[in-house]
This record gives structure tokens, C-alpha cells and sequence, in this order.
């Protein structure tokens, strides 16, 4: 049972004290690929309310594949092999430039929200959640920038490969649940994440 003065502490609680210099950098990135977009506001479920223990227990319940995760981190590579795979042409420059540019908006969020990470909230429910870590998971959880991401480039190349559909689309998709199955990110993370790669996949220009 969590204590009075515990819950307050992790009412509280965010993942940390702000972006490092190499965070701030990517929030300072220039857009050249999309439109100018306003993103709404959609708060995360509270540190102690229900969804969020009812999506840590979810976590914890999970069978983590530790390779899952480490296959999906690199969401250029990722898509880079698919392509070659599929003898496609793959064009690296623009992914680069699509996925640099995306991460502004996703660092900006990321730091206006600084929703701890889940292990964060686990500990105050003596919780282990035994997941996977990586240096791509040092960041706020809320959203999910792979989930951005990989949906993202899923919805562009969909259609731009309309006979590969549903190859690029399970692709996001994989890149999305892979840092659940890793259980570094909740699932209303990835949720928030498909939202905002909608908008800016609406936004390309």
C-alpha cells in the first residue's frame, strides 16, 4: 500500500530537471519538410491514478523479448533494410532529414510534459518491471518518439508503396510496440505518439 506522503512525492515526480545541451539542439532543428503545426494539449494519466497502475501492471505482465527492442531502435536502418529487402529504392537522406525534423516536435513535448518513465512510477509501488534499456530511452516517456517515428515513416511510405501496405505499416507498428514490449514506455505513450505522427503526416509538405 502506498503512503500518504509517498503519493504526494510521486504526484510530483517528473523524469528530470530539463533537456541536455543535445536535447535542446534537436528542439532548436529547423522544419523545412512540413507545414507549421500547433499540437493540443492532451495530458498524461496521472502518476497515481488508476490507468497508470492498471498500465504498469500491463507492463509487468508483459514477456519481453530483449532483442525486440535493440532490432527496432534504429528506426532509419529499420526501414533501410525493408526497402532493400523489398528492392526498393531508398532514399537515406530525406529519412534522415524527416526523422531529425520530427524530433523537434517530439523533444519539445517531450520536455513540456517530463512524464517519468515507468520504472520511475514502479518503484513507488514496489514494482520491478525488469525491462530493456537503451541510450534512445533517456528521455521523458510522454510520447513515445518511436511511436511518432515509426508510424510516421510507416504512413509515407504506405503511400508511397500502396502494393506494401501493410509490410510499412506493421513496420510502425513494430517500432511502436517494441518499446512497450521493452516496457520503457506506457501504452497512452505510444497512443499520444500515433496522434502526433498523424498530424504531421497530414502537415508533409
Amino acid at each position: 500500500m502506498i503512503k500518504l506522503k509517498e503519493l504526494l512525492n510521486l504526484n510530483e515526480l517528473t523524469y528530470n530537471d530539463g533537456p541536455s545541451e543535445k536535447h535542446q539542439r534537436r528542439m532548436n532543428y529547423p522544419i523545412t519538410m512540413f507545414n507549421e503545426i500547433t499540437i493540443e494539449e492532451v495530458p498524461f494519466p496521472e502518476n497515481t491514478g488508476k490507468e497508470t497502475l492498471d498500465e504498469l501492471k500491463y507492463l509487468a505482465s508483459l514477456e519481453m523479448n530483449p532483442d525486440f527492442a535493440k532490432e527496432h531502435d534504429d528506426v532509419e536502418e529499420v526501414f533501410g533494410k525493408k526497402h532493400k529487402e523489398l528492392e526498393l529504392e531508398f532514399n537515406k537522406e530525406e529519412a534522415k532529414g524527416l526523422l531529425k525534423q520530427s524530433a523537434k516536435y517530439i523533444m519539445e513535448l517531450k520536455y513540456k510534459y517530463q512524464r517519468p518513465r515507468p520504472y520511475q512510477v514502479a518503484e513507488f509501488y514496489d514494482m520491478d518491471l525488469n525491462g530493456k534499456e537503451l541510450d534512445s530511452m533517456k528521455t521523458p516517456s510522454y510520447p513515445s518518439g518511436h511511436a511518432v517515428q515509426g508510424y510516421l515513416m510507416g504512413m509515407i511510405y504506405s503511400e508511397r508503396h500502396p502494393e506494401y501496405r501493410e509490410v510499412f505499416t506493421q513496420l510502425g507498428e513494430d517500432i511502436a510496440h517494441s518499446r512497450i514490449n521493452a516496457k520503457a514506455h506506457y501504452p497512452s505513450d505510444k497512443k499520444f505518439g500515433k496522434e502526433i505522427a498523424e498530424r504531421l503526416f497530414d502537415n508533409l509538405i
